[in-house]
């Protein structure tokens, strides 16, 4: 009996880590600008000689990750929600990553928030954040992206869009804000 509850665990492990595997493992195709993901197929924006995803990455990873008011929904129009350690810890496909300050710098560039709204630009989605205590805030009044940054041991720096414009802030790493990734 010891032997067949050993034999399933290791197979439900095996089967575990090939979805995680398989979460990572998508296909870009620049011609269409698509990157297609088992959870989703993404746009895709080529946007100062890189490519990035044009829409909040939306992989479920447990503990980790939420949808905003806990509302499935709300995933499905602007993304999940994570913390900088989900964000850092290669929630990004193979081949994508958590670009640096930096990098949302040269594609932002000087445009007003309007136009990085548009889909064929940046199409920016004002999905708010979740605080680390559970509260959620600002849906359709800002985004907030987290970068591959870290400030010190209990803070990350995020990229804030609001109506008036773009900032690059220090945030605790346990707050929960949207992720796009650019390929490497």
């Amino acid at each position: 009996m010891k032997k067949i509850i050993a034999t399933i665990a290791s197979i439900y492990a095996a089967f575990a880590l090939v979805a995680c595997q398989d979460n990572r493992s998508c296909t870009y195709d620049a011609d269409n600008h698509t990157l297609a993901c088992p959870e989703k197929t993404y746009a895709t924006v080529d946007i100062g000689g890189k490519s990035w995803m044009a829409e909040n990455l939306t992989v479920y990873t447990p503990d980790s990750s939420t949808c905003y008011d806990n509302n499935h929904d709300n995933c499905v129009t602007a993304g999940r929600l994570y913390t900088w350690d989900a964000a850092i810890g290669a929630v990004c496909p193979t081949g994508w990553r958590l670009p640096t300050q930096q990098e949302f710098k040269d594609a932002f560039g000087t445009a007003p928030v309007e136009e990085l709204k548009k889909t064929e630009v940046f199409n920016i989605q004002f999905a708010g954040f979740k605080y680390y205590d559970g509260k959620f805030a600002d849906k359709g009044q800002s985004a907030s992206f987290w970068t591959s940054e870290s400030y010190d041991d209990s803070r990350a720096f995020l990229v804030r869009v609001t109506g008036e414009g773009v900032s690059y802030e220090h945030f605790n790493k346990n707050i929960s804000a949207s992720v796009r990734c650019v390929k490497e």
